[in-house]
């Protein structure tokens, strides 16, 4: 059983590691180093031109069964530097630009991050006189500001054309057990994959597993679809992913039947998949025989696991209930996700079938 304090050093680890989509590299080479820790050699773990990485646990065989966890995070890529030395952004994922206003970020180029922010509205001398208060600011208002006053001088501290941008990255502990950071949607995900292989690798499952940590999630599911493709006779595939909740005080309570704390969630319906009735009730009553009740309902949002469907995989989500998704506050519970690993490893060691009969 994994504890809560167990897991902040890989959380944070993973954390901290910059991964805007299609820039990935870091998170990848965190995933290969834990991987290789868990004593997994090159020889075994694999990956793609694409940027994909995964291993292969249990008897050998055409894959059954795939679990997913994306290590890309939203952000975004400098598109244009203007003859005042700003820059201009395009958005990668679902960004909200209003919360990126006179927030300090960094650059990630090829020689190391650089330090700026998104320009700001100076309060002492361009208070908000005269503009409507409700307006709302897009990606085309935005503009990166590194301190350079031409291009000759943003050349010079390493920013090209199409470096990705994102806040500062940190984790913080906060009351209880609750930890806030941004990318939290998916490094914890990550996270729980790779607590589970450490187990899986011990006590290998009965069928034929794959554990994935795909790139681009965030920009249109397109490293879960190269998968796809290479493993196109799954049977079961399982999205670890978060579950959005509006538990937060300014949230919409549509959205509050899930709360941190109360455990993992499993994901049957979003903007991807709908899971029947009948066997959403089976993967809830398979749960409970492993010893994990799960709490469940409806967010908006697509998961990687909604791609193989077509292929006849029974598909859907495990996770944890993230509060204030895709901003830098996210924030998770960490004994939800002590419980999610747990739950993980317990159910890669039983069989595919209708009935979700655990091995005797």
């Amino acid at each position: 059983m994994h504890k809560a304090g167990d897991l902040y050093p890989l959380l944070s680890e993973l954390i901290l590691a910059p991964g805007v989509s299609g820039n990935e590299g870091s998170v990848a080479r965190v995933v290969e180093q834990n991987l290789k820790a868990a004593g997994f050699d090159d020889t075994q773990i694999s990956g793609d031109a694409i940027g994909n990485r995964w291993v292969q646990l249990g008897p050998q065989g055409e894959p059954v069964r795939m679990l997913l966890a994306h290590m890309d995070e939203i952000g975004w890529r400098i598109t244009a530097i203007r003859e005042d030395g700003c820059c201009r952004l395009a958005a990668v994922g679902g960004l909200d630009a209003q919360l990126w206003e006179g927030a300090p970020v960094v650059v990630h180029t090829a020689d190391g991050p650089v330090p700026g922010c998104i320009a700001p509205l100076s309060h002492h001398v361009s208070f908000r006189l005269r503009k409507a208060e409700s307006a709302r600011m897009t990606a085309e208002d935005l503009l990166l500001d590194v301190g350079a006053s031409s291009p000759k001088q943003v050349a010079s501290l390493g920013i090209g054309l199409l470096d990705t941008v994102t806040w500062p990255k940190r984790i913080d502990r906060l009351y209880g057990e609750l930890v806030q950071a941004r990318s939290l949607d998916d490094r914890f995900g990550c996270c729980a994959m790779l607590l589970a292989v450490r187990a899986l690798r011990e006590s290998s499952p009965p069928v034929p597993t794959i554990l994935a940590w795909p790139v681009q999630e965030e920009v249109g599911l397109r490293g879960a679809k190269v998968l796809a493709r290479r493993f196109p006779n799954l049977s079961e595939v399982i999205a670890v992913d978060s579950f959005t909740t509006g538990t937060g005080p300014r949230d919409n309570k549509q959205y509050d039947m899930v709360r941190l704390g109360d455990g993992p969630v499993l994901r049957s319906w979003d903007s991807t998949i709908l899971v029947p009735d009948e066997k959403r009730r089976m993967l809830l009553d398979k749960a409970f025989s492993l010893g994990f009740t799960l709490q469940y309902g409806y967010m908006p949002g697509g998961n990687d696991a909604s791609v193989f469907e077509e292929g006849g995989a029974r598909v859907f989500g495990l996770g944890v209930p993230v509060q204030y998704s895709h901003t830098a506050a996210e924030r998770i519970h960490l004994g939800d996700l002590a419980r999610l690993a747990d739950l993980l490893t317990a159910w890669c060691g039983t069989h595919v079938g209708a009935a979700y009969t655990p091995p005797t």
